[in-house]
């Protein structure tokens, strides 16, 4: 079966399954949608003009490009943790979508991109969004890279490479790049009616990973210009606990 291929069910409906290491053909403007487990304004981290994905979904990061979309939903799990948290959001609710805006970044470019200073992690900080930087990959100049000390993806020594962060994230190569998105966070969005009054047939993929339908983000986009919501941020991301966010909740290699 092809990246892309649309199965039909028993039940009529038309789902559109994903294999993240298959075709990587598809033309600019189609939109890949995976569910997220996290949403600390790690990964992604729409703070500070841009916003980006740097670390978690290597093969999402290697062979997506300038022009097309990607978009995150809530999971079950995602679900689970904000309640936790004491923040109630809706499974498949939309936490960001993002048009990827320029070429995608070498790891080690982006750390040295003056427009990326501020997303260097403070962990120190009092301020949420100066300790969840996602910019914590250093260029050593033979290969090799330092990872800055963080909340989210810090590998211990005694970590096995195999397990680590480190060999995760940068197995992604890239870094992709949005100035053009809408970033949701706890106040993450489905459409009046839900995601079938606004799809049609196609519906949302139950897989973790999957090609949204065909105009996905045109008809977003339409539906939010239609209800007044105006690309930026939007709400805080669904872990943070006030200003106090960033200590608890790092994602693990799974993301």
């Amino acid at each position: 079966m092809s990246a892309a291929t649309p199965q039909k069910p028993i039940n009529g409906s038309i789902h559109c399954f994903f294999n993240p290491e298959g075709d990587h053909t598809m033309s600019a403007g189609h939109t890949m949608g995976y569910k997220m487990t996290h949403d600390n304004g790690f990964a992604p981290n729409p703070f500070h003009g841009y916003l980006t994905l740097a670390t978690c979904k290597p093969a999402l990061r290697r062979n997506r490009g300038k022009g097309e979309w990607v978009a995150g939903f809530a999971s079950q799990a995602l679900c689970h943790s904000a309640r936790e948290q004491g923040v109630a959001i809706p499974y498949m609710g939309l936490i960001y979508l993002m048009e990827i805006t320029e070429e995608p970044i070498p790891t080690g470019a982006y750390f040295n991109d003056t427009r990326f200073a501020a997303k260097k992690p403070k962990p120190d900080s009092p301020k949420a969004i100066e300790r969840c930087g996602d910019n914590i990959y250093e260029p050593l100049g033979d290969g090799r890279f330092h990872q800055l000390l963080n909340d989210f993806h810090f590998d211990e020594p005694q970590t096995p490479v195999e397990h680590s962060h480190m060999q995760h994230d940068l197995s992604g190569e890239r870094v992709l790049v949005s100035s053009h998105f809408w970033y949701f966070g706890r106040k993450c969005w489905v459409p009046k009616g839900g995601w079938d009054r606004l799809l049609g047939d196609v519906h949302l993929s139950e897989a973790r990973t999957f090609w949204c339908p065909d105009n996905f983000a045109s008809k977003v986009s339409v539906q939010l210009a239609l209800d007044g919501i105006r690309a930026g941020i939007l709400g805080d991301p669904c872990l943070w606990e006030g200003d106090a966010a960033g200590r608890s909740g790092g994602c693990q290699s799974s993301c």
